[in-house]
């Protein structure tokens, strides 16, 4: 049985995140009171259906914020920020980096936090 080599962290260490496998979690932030919302249920289901493909789990925090686990591997910032993008404008909007700038200047911005303390 071949061993089992640990990458990431060499050594455990006090408010670093430790990953045994490809997961990480996702903080999206929601800022606005127009599109850049999920104003109710409904709208909240649109955003989490359109993660359901790819990340294995979603909550939705409140109508401006979730937490995602997903494959680090194949999921990036810009990739959950352009989902999120398609459900909420139905107009042009632009994806940098993990910033999605709607098409009424309200944005989603997805980021990798360095610690899953206070989220």
């Amino acid at each position: 049985m071949a061993g089992i080599t640990r990458t990431n962290p060499t050594a455990v260490a006090l408010g670093t995140i430790q990953r045994n496998n490809q997961q990480t979690v996702f903080k999206v932030v929601l800022t606005g009171s127009g599109l850049g919302t999920m104003t109710d249920a409904a709208g909240a289901a649109k955003v989490t259906d359109a993660l359901g493909s790819f990340c294995g789990t979603i909550q939705a925090v409140d109508a401006d914020n979730l937490i995602v686990v997903a494959d680090r591997h194949a999921v990036s910032i810009g990739a959950v920020a352009t989902a999120i993008a398609k459900v909420l404008d139905t107009g042009t909007f632009t994806v940098s980096g993990g910033v999605a700038t709607l098409s009424d200047s309200e944005t989603v911005t997805v980021t990798e936090p360095t610690t899953l303390a206070g989220m």
